[in-house]
Formats: structure tokens, sequence, C-alpha cells
């Protein structure tokens, strides 16, 4: 009951700084005489802009990423959540372009290296870009539901996730991070 507990509570952390974002993504109602513009399909180029180093805060807790430029059909990059006195989680993700789609991949480990998850990689797929918003859904069961990237401007940006802890209980964990230069 502890791991599951402390594997929640890292889940919870570590999805509040990767993940993923801001506003959920809603168009203007259109009339029903009008016919939607045809959604321009995401590439990995669409992601370029997240390349460097990043950090925000979740209450007392620093969250920084690391995001490498695309390359070869994938970004990937790490995240680290930590406190005053140690590294509480440690992710490694990687946003890849495939012929489904933008697809993101990511797992939790500790400091040492044990990965924090008996499952494998949480594995989400770009469902809809629009105007610098990319939202990834879980297309499986589990505690994360989806992940919101939102760029507030080319130095910000916000990650939204939408999780159910390990009490069912719907949570959102939202960090807005800012470029480090």
């Amino acid at each position: 009951m502890a791991h599951s507990r402390r594997s929640g509570v890292i889940v919870v952390a570590v999805l509040c700084a990767v993940l993923l974002s801001v506003p959920y993504l809603g168009a203007a109602p259109q009339s029903q005489t009008a016919s939607p513009a045809p959604q321009k399909v995401a590439t990995l180029a669409d992601f370029s802009w997240l390349a460097g180093h990043w950090e925000g805060t979740l209450g007392p807790l620093t969250a920084e990423q690391e995001w490498m430029a695309p390359k070869n059909g994938t970004m990937q990059g790490f995240f680290r959540l930590t406190d005053n006195e140690k590294t509480i989680v440690i992710e490694l993700f990687t946003v890849r372009e495939t012929p489904a789609g933008i697809e993101f991949y990511f797992r939790h480990f500790s400091p040492e290296l044990k990965p924090l998850e008996e499952a494998e990689a949480y594995h989400l797929v770009l469902s809809k870009s629009d105007a610098g918003v990319f939202r990834f859904d879980n297309p499986i069961v589990n505690q994360l539901k989806d992940a919101i990237l939102t760029k507030v401007s080319p130095d910000t940006y916000i990650s939204h996730g939408d999780i159910t802890d390990a009490n069912g209980q719907p949570k959102v964990i939202e960090v807005t991070y800012h470029r480090v230069k």
C-alpha cells in the first residue's frame, strides 16, 4: 500500500512537469451550414520551439525539463523534480513522428534509475494541435488521461495534465515553464 501511494504521488508530481499545459482546446461553435476547415497535420517540426532548458515550480518543488531538437523523427529529453534537499523523480521522454501521427512516450525513475512503474512507458497520442496548443490523449485507461502543452510565448509554456490519483480521484497538475538561457 505504501508503494502504491508513493507511486501515485510520484506520478502526479511528474505529470505536472512534463506534461505535459493549459486550457482545454475548444473551437468556437460553427454554424450548421459552414464546413469545418481541414486541420493541419502536426509534424515534429511543430515542436522544435521546445528545444532547450526549461524550469517551473510545483508548490515548493522545482521542475526542470531539457528538450533536444528534433532529429531523425524524434525529440528526446528528461525531466527532474527536486526539493531543496533531494531529487524526487527523474523522467525520460521521447516525442516521435510516426505514420500514425505524433506520439509521446515517457517513463519515471528514481535517482538510482530504478523504474517507478511496473508497466511499460506511458504512451500518449497527439489528438489535436492548434495555434501552439498540443493535446495528447492516453488511449489506454490508467492514471494519466491527457497532457496539454500550450505555447504562451517563445520563452514560456504551460504543461497541463489530467490524472486520476491512487484513490480514483481526478486531479489537475499544471506547471508554467520558463526557458532558461
